[in-house]
């Protein structure tokens, strides 16, 4: 399970809203690779409170790796794998190259079009939501 701290900034109903702050990825801000530079972003985050966590409660929110992977797949592959597949059908058709880019770009809308209407049934579905874990 990916966990996270943060503060809950705001209650509604089951849910709380998380402030948490976004990180580089490898967490070594003077490493010298340049993410150190941009600073820190804050992030909100919904998460499910069964916890009972209140306004200004210090948190540690998680959400299941399957869930993350599952995510990060239909937000990134399902756009890509539009965009080959239709680029590879109008080019076995051995039609003009410019037509082959046109449907590249509109295998491309179609995907990202595809991954938001995925992201937001998933968005709805509590297994692919964070929890509050713990208050601290």
């Amino acid at each position: 399970m990916l966990k996270e701290h943060g503060i809950v900034i705001e209650v509604k109903d089951q849910f709380a809203i998380i402030q948490t702050q976004a990180r580089n990825s490898c967490g070594q801000c003077a490493a010298g690779c340049g993410t150190a530079m941009f600073g820190q972003k804050v992030v909100q985050v919904k998460a499910l409170n069964h916890k009972g966590a209140k306004v200004g409660d210090q948190v540690v929110i998680g959400l299941e790796e399957p869930a993350l992977l599952k995510s990060s797949l239909a937000l990134y592959f399902l756009p890509i794998l539009s965009l080959f597949v239709a680029a590879m059908v109008v080019a076995s058709l051995q039609l003009p190259e410019s037509l082959t880019m046109l449907a590249a770009l509109v295998g491309l809308l179609a995907g990202l079009k595809w991954a938001k209407r995925l992201m937001g049934k998933m968005s709805e579905d509590r297994r692919y939501q964070p929890i509050v874990l713990q208050t601290e």
